[in-house]
């Protein structure tokens, strides 16, 4: 958003009358203790205060704490920007694990993979922080996120998003590994796409913390009878050079998540037997193989065969894991 930077500041003491309103105004206690915690302010052009978010290091891990934003400022994707930057900070300064806590906030933090874990998960030395002894309700959601792996946001896609999705799209036509598809798509083609479907059927995509598009999901009609309304198919592309880093794995959970929450029954899906990585990673989320379907389609001359295989979402128990 034009005109809000984000400014680091160590600590803060009881003369900091906006950040108390901030915290205030989300129901947060204004935090006690010693001043190791670093923050990130979100700060307009007049020098106003309208979000911050707190980080405090624990050797390797790390405590993310008291996001919040304005309310006048909330829905601009303001309290995302401090996300990304709270994490970026820290995986530059090497840190491998961020915890958090949250009561009201799990689903947002679960597009970054935040996972919900016990408190035994918690080293010993945080939990001594205010959420771990009082500050927090006890039925507080605990939630932990590896930074091992490359930075990467699961959200819906926007109508903007066309270009990369076609990008996308394109490579794995080419590629000739994952599609019977052979014409290459438009990022307008892509923008009519995305303006056709319903909210049920969601178009997910994968956003690097530089807003790269480097993936995406759809779940599509299986079929235009009422009958199978709770079936939905599934189609997963990640750019080329990103495949193999756990992308397609976040994009397939967070769309697993998705389909159980807007109560599909069955996913199904086909892909080409000899393309491992993707029976691999589908296999690992529980899917089945229902049978092949032998001489399919024809693709550069060839009779291809492709391997059919489904999910039961109500039988699956939690499916793929963080």
């Amino acid at each position: 958003m034009d005109g809000i930077a984000i400014e680091e500041q160590q600590g803060f003491t009881v003369e900091d009358t906006e950040i108390r309103e901030l915290w205030s105004s989300a129901g947060l206690p204004f935090p006690s203790g010693p001043c190791k915690r670093q923050w990130f302010i979100l700060t307009t052009t007049d020098n106003r205060h309208v979000g911050v978010i707190g980080v405090e290091p624990y050797g390797s891990a790390a405590l993310l704490r008291s996001l919040v934003v304005s309310p006048e400022y909330r829905g601009k994707g303001l309290g995302s920007k401090l996300v990304w930057y709270a994490l970026g900070q820290l995986q530059a300064t090497n840190v491998q694990t961020v915890f958090l806590v949250t009561d009201t906030a799990e689903k947002f933090f679960r597009e970054w993979n935040f996972a919900v874990v016990g408190r035994e998960k918690v080293p010993a030395p945080m939990r001594t922080a205010d959420e771990f002894s009082g500050a927090c309700p006890h039925t507080a959601t605990i939630m932990q996120l590896s930074l091992l792996h490359p930075l990467v946001r699961i959200r819906r896609a926007h109508l903007s998003d066309s270009p990369a999705i076609a990008r996308i799209y394109n490579q794995g036509i080419a590629d000739r590994v994952a599609t019977f598809e052979t014409a290459m798509r438009t990022s307008e083609e892509r923008r009519q796409w995305l303006q056709a479907r319903s909210n049920r059927y969601a178009v997910l995509v994968g956003e690097t913390m530089d807003n790269h598009v480097v993936g995406w999901l759809s779940l599509n009609p299986f079929s235009t009878r009422q009958a199978y309304h709770a079936v939905a198919d599934i189609s997963i592309y990640v750019e080329r050079n990103l495949r193999g880093q756990g992308i397609g794995k976040r994009l397939l959970r967070t769309g697993i998540e998705w389909a159980r929450e807007h109560e599909f029954h069955k996913l199904v899906l086909t892909l080409f037997p000899e393309n491992e990585a993707a029976r691999h990673l589908y296999l690992q989320a529980g899917f089945r193989t229902v049978g092949i379907l032998h001489e399919q389609a024809q693709l550069e001359g060839r009779w291809r065969n492709t391997e059919l295989m489904e999910y039961l979402i109500l039988q699956s128990g939690d499916g793929i894991k963080p």
